[in-house]
């Protein structure tokens, strides 16, 4: 607020306006008036009734701001750089999180900053357009508790309580967990399957004709046939929930691959693949058809999902884990397997 201001505040004051009033002609909220004049407040002498009484003084108001200034730190380390917060800016809303867009703009403009200053500067509304709405929408952590669980959906179901222990630390690659991401809610062609790789986060997504259990087995079949004789190498579990696209084991296990089941309403044992979920809806919002995404399309999410800089990772993608991870591996066909992954 400058001092101008502060001097109409005084004179709208001493005339009898209101509070709202007053904020309606100085362009403020009517809170900001309230706090000012209590910022303000002194005590005067009528030299009439020769007693004292409260008012507001601009001097004193603007003095103490003056006096609050001086205690301010250094200037923004952005200064002046426009274009550097351009770039930021172009990354984040086009679905990348803060980090990721300060690891994929670097010291290109000879300048760096931190995530929390991203974040500050995003609430102090230094972008051009950007604002926290933009931001991917978290919910507050309630813990996964203590409760004991109830079984797995079918009997026949294998559980997740007998999965290895190396499988429950991610200690070796090759154990992968697998969901739907669905569209609208009607429809039978409203789906993505999307596996995630549990150690390095690497994310498969393939575009479903339908949600059932006999489609999520053609997928899993046609998977299978383009890694051939790789397959066995990089697959070796999968975890899913309970749901009924995912309820022939027999025909999941038929591939070579082990099939396990989380307990009924517990995503967390799937942590992987809801976190991963969250990025995939960055590019398929909920509500909105996937009838007519193709392959292609989910290949682009895929490899998009692959290469975003991960915290966990020290700013590398899960791409770069991942090749990491295969270079150890006797693959078959090392180029193919690459080529899928785009690690070429």
């Amino acid at each position: 607020m400058t001092e101008n201001e502060r001097n109409l505040i005084a004179h709208l004051h001493k005339m009898g306006y209101t509070q709202t009033a007053i904020a309606k002609e100085v362009g403020v909220w009517p809170s900001t008036i309230c706090r000012e004049l209590k910022r303000g407040e002194v005590e005067q002498l009528n030299g009439d009734t020769w007693e004292y009484y409260t008012t507001y003084s601009p001097q004193k108001a603007q003095d103490r701001a003056d006096y609050m200034r001086t205690a301010h730190g250094p200037d923004l380390k952005i200064a002046n750089r426009r274009d550097y917060l351009a770039a930021l800016e172009a990354y984040i809303l086009d679905g990348s999180s803060p980090e990721d867009a300060i690891h994929q703009v670097g010291d290109a403009f000879g300048i760096t900053i931190s995530k929390t200053t991203c974040y500050r500067y995003i609430e102090m509304k230094l972008f051009q357009t950007l604002r926290y709405k933009h931001l991917p929408q978290g919910h507050p952590k309630t813990g996964k508790g203590s409760g004991s669980h109830s079984n797995i959906a079918n009997p026949g179901h294998r559980s997740i309580e007998r999965r290895a222990k190396e499988v429950q630390d991610r200690e070796t690659v090759g154990h992968w967990e697998i969901d739907s991401v669905i569209g609208k809610a009607v429809g039978q062609k409203e789906s993505l399957l999307v596996i995630s790789e549990r150690k390095t986060r690497t994310e498969i997504i393939l575009k479903a004709e339908s949600k059932t259990a006999a489609e999520t087995v053609r997928q899993l079949r046609r998977l299978r046939r383009y890694f051939g004789r790789d397959w066995k190498t990089i697959f070796h579990t999968l975890t899913s929930d309970n749901g009924s696209e995912f309820a022939d084991q027999s025909g999941i296990d038929a591939l070579g691959v082990t099939m396990f089941y989380c307990h009924p309403q517990s995503p967390h044992e799937r942590g992987t693949n809801e976190v991963t979920n969250k990025l995939i809806r960055r590019k398929f919002p909920k509500g909105q058809s996937l009838a007519h995404v193709t392959q292609t399309q989910a290949a682009e999410v895929q490899y998009w999902v692959n290469h975003y800089s991960r915290p966990m990772f020290g700013g590398r993608c899960a791409a770069d884990v991942l090749k990491e991870e295969l270079d150890r591996l006797p693959l078959y066909n090392r180029e193919k397997v690459y080529r899928f992954f785009g690690l070429l």
